[in-house]
Order: C-alpha cells, then structure tokens, then sequence
C-alpha cells in the first residue's frame, strides 16, 4: 500500500513571465461510504457504513525551478483523516496523517478536477486481542500504514470560499508487522468546503514537458524489516534485503530499473502453510530479479518494482513478487529508503532502509 529519488541532473528552469503567487488553503470535507468486505468474515460483522472526515493543508506552488512545473503544478500538503468501519465495537474508528499530492486534470479560474495520492501514517483504537477482541481480524495493531486514492473537485464560489467534493479509496494496514492483517478499504463520497488564504483565482499555467537525460547510476540499498508470520504464532521474525538498482533516466522526472535481489524473510517457514519443517536461518533466503519505474519528484521518488525468484530453498507461494515505495536523497551519494515487500500481492514485510549512489554517466539529450 525501488516514493522519491533525485537525477542530480542540470536543467534550464523553464521561465514564464508573469508566474502567479504561490496558494495556500485549508478544505474540510465530510464523508459517507461503505466499507469494501474483501474477506468473508466481514460480511457478517459490518453493520453501518462508514462516516467520518478529512482535513486538508495545501500549497500551490508556482516557481520557474521546482519539479512542479513538469507536473503541471500539483498541489502538495498534509492532511488528517478519520473514519468509521461499520461495527465500532468491533473494528472500532482508524485516523491517518499524511503528506499528499494532487495531480491536476482540469484546471481553470474557478474550476478544478484532480486525482489524489496519498501515503502516511495510520491508527486503530480497537485492534485484535484473542481474548477481548478475537473477532478482529483486519487490524492486528495500533500503527498501520495509510495508503488513499481519490477524485477531487473544487468550485470558486466566493473570492476566498470554494465547494469541494470527492470521491476516495482509503486502505489502511500494517504490511504484516503483527497479524491478523487483512487491512480494511473504504469507498467514500464527501462533500465540504475550501477557504483560499488568497483571494487570487487559479492561473491558466502550460504544461512543460521534463528536459530529457541521458544518465545512468548503481545504488545499493540494505533494508531491515520485522514480521509476524501468521494469526496464531505470536512471535515477531527478523527480516531483510540487499537490492543492487542499476537506473535508467528518461528525463528529469522519470527513471527505469532493474537490478538483483538477496532478500531474507525469517518468518517464510511459518508463513508459508506448505512448508510443515523446521528451516535452518541460512536457508530462509530469496534471490531474485526485478524490473520497476520511478517517479522523481525534486530529491523524492515513488516506485514500483516487479520481481521474479530466481533460487530459494523454501518454495514461495508465487513466483513474482512486488515491491513499492519511496526514497528520498539525504545527501548526493545517500539515499534513505522506505518499502512495502510482497508475494504477489500479499503484505511479508515492511522495509527500511539505506543506500549508496555510483553515478556512472551523467549528461543530458
């Protein structure tokens, strides 16, 4: 549920005469919706839909430098959301604080329509306990991470009030730090309002497509992650990863990727329900090989990879497995890594972690 890594590459800022002040708001939207049963035990727990509401911070920032520009100039900002999930004695109410972007698709004075990306932090008041709480078995902690999706309109009513309403994906999970994780989903539609600290209308900005580069580097990334391996082992199990990238950059704002996978899951012979032996801790080891895209935004990137396992001693459930997540650049060299590592589409582990930058080849076309 290798978001963000830099080029380091010179570019020309694109210039434009007359670039407006940069925006800041504040929207607060309320929310109904239904909570999505993915699982069949939830069909007969969720009894009410799902209510709650969300706050959101955000800037419009209109610079000649930024990577905002290639972007068309998102929205960028931290927002707070709180939700019910049907049965509050049971799955109880989750609340998440997150950074999030909101890509434009139609823009105009008085008009917007955008989607939205968000990844932050999130919590349960009421997760799984096998003697208070056994029927839970979508949270089985506290902290959860906090992923949502959604369709965002505005309409300019006054000169410093707009409408606002969406329509939103939230998932929210623990990426199997402690099980049950089944993680809950929500489809809510909002309705609230905008107030612009600036009473200045959206500007009518062009697009500007990304200088293209050339450039080429290695980065290597050691990550550590814990687990638990299923509902009914309670232990929590040691896990990690060596990653060799080798990266691919189009342009300023994107990147391809390929590269070699180590990756030791120490809960895999309790994970997997077909191993039924006790595996030696040398042996709890992956390799595999990967592709993925990057989004680069300034020293930060989003990515999603896709890998194959090449050799393990245990058999995975599947022979692919995806990872996603986002890095940003601590120094030109240093890159700070964080990771959600799955087989297929399920959650193993959650991944932190660190990694150095060769930059082999550097020029623009």
């Amino acid at each position: 549920m290798g978001c963000f890594l830099s080029t380091r590459a010179q570019f020309t800022p694109v210039s434009e005469v007359g670039l407006p002040p940069n925006q800041k708001h504040l929207t607060v939207l309320y929310h109904h919706g239904i909570v999505i049963p993915h699982h069949a035990n939830m069909i007969y727990f969720i009894d009410d839909f799902s209510r709650g509401f969300e706050v959101n911070y955000g800037l419009w920032r209109f610079d000649r430098e930024g990577w905002q520009q290639f972007y068309n100039y998102p929205e960028v900002g931290i927002g707070f959301f709180y939700n019910s999930y049907g049965n509050p004695d049971i799955y109880g109410q989750g609340m998440a604080l997150y950074p999030y972007l909101h890509f434009p698709i139609v823009r105009t004075p008085r008009f917007t329509l955008k989607n939205k990306v968000a990844l932050g932090l999130g919590y349960t008041n009421n997760p799984f306990e096998p003697d208070n709480n056994p029927w839970n078995q979508i949270f089985g902690a506290r902290l959860n991470a906090y992923v949502g999706f959604g369709l965002y309109s505005g309409f300019r009513i006054l000169d410093n009030w707009s409408i606002y309403g969406s329509a939103s994906l939230n998932h929210m999970s623990n990426g199997a730090i402690r099980k049950p994780n089944n993680g809950i989903n929500t489809l809510t539609f909002s309705l609230g309002t905008r107030y612009h600290f600036l009473d200045d209308e959206l500007p009518q900005l062009r697009k500007h497509d990304a200088p293209k580069v050339n450039n080429r580097d290695i980065q290597i990334f050691a990550s550590f992650g814990r687990s638990q391996a299923n509902d009914y082992n309670f232990n929590i199990y040691n896990s990690g990863s060596l990653s060799i990238n080798h990266l691919w950059y189009k342009s300023v704002k994107s990147a391809w990727s390929a590269g070699v996978d180590a990756i030791y899951f120490g809960a895999a012979p309790y994970a997997y329900p077909e191993n039924k032996e006790y595996v030696q801790h040398i042996d709890r080891m992956f390799y595999g090989v990967f592709g993925g895209r990057h989004w680069i935004m300034g020293e930060t990137s989003l990515f999603v990879q896709m890998g194959v396992y090449v050799y393990s001693k245990i058999d995975p459930p599947q022979p692919v497995y995806p990872r996603l997540g986002i890095r940003h650049n601590i120094t030109d060299r240093l890159v700070a890594n964080f990771s959600v590592k799955a087989s297929f589409f399920r959650s193993e582990f959650m991944e932190f972690g660190i990694g150095y930058r060769i930059p082999y080849k550097e020029n623009s076309l």
